[in-house]
């Protein structure tokens, strides 16, 4: 007597099939979610670097319109206190964050591009010298004579630039440079 038997799964030759197909979407879509991520990243530092160099003008504003002319020391840019206070250098751009008097501030150090960095900002990106401080999205380092570039430490090929000679704010923003 023949048996009647029916099918519900499916064959070989469909799972291959299917398998494959499933392949290729991979290989074209994971490309894409990796540009996603470094998508974000770049409008991340071009975020920060507009608002970094916002800050900048402020405060270059702020200095002309109290007369504009050579270095001056302890400036009420922000708030009220020493922590929205900045030191102008000759050229009326910020060069530091710090309450003992100097009669001619500069920016000449690692310490000097953070407290620019805290200060100018509003609640900005945790800054440091160490790529290896907890909660730390930016590296900050000093260029002689009066510059700094900012290393965002998830992807170090993305910067921020500061010149406190001519205030300029530049952000390097192409990952592949």
């Amino acid at each position: 007597m023949p048996r009647n038997t029916t099918s519900l799964g499916f064959t070989l030759i469909e799972m291959v099939i299917v398998i494959i197909i499933l392949a290729l979407l991979a290989v074209v879509a994971v490309p894409k979610f990796i540009n996603i991520k470094q998508d974000a990243q770049i409008a991340e530092v071009k975020a920060t670097g507009a608002a970094f160099s916002g800050g900048i003008s402020l405060a270059n504003v702020k200095w002309a319109s109290k007369g504009g002319s050579g270095p001056v020391d302890n400036l009420q840019v922000f708030e009220d206190g020493s922590n929205g206070q900045l030191d102008i250098n000759q050229w009326g751009f910020p060069a530091q964050n710090y309450p003992p008097f100097e009669s001619s501030p500069r920016l000449n150090n690692v310490a000097d591009c953070m407290s620019v960095w805290r200060t100018v900002q509003q609640d900005p990106p945790v800054v440091s010298n160490n790529v290896n401080t907890a909660d730390a999205e930016y590296f900050a380092t000093y260029i002689s004579p009066d510059q700094c570039r900012y290393f965002y430490i998830e992807e170090q090929t993305l910067s921020i630039y500061y010149d406190s000679r001519d205030g300029s704010v530049i952000t390097d923003s192409d990952p592949n440079s």
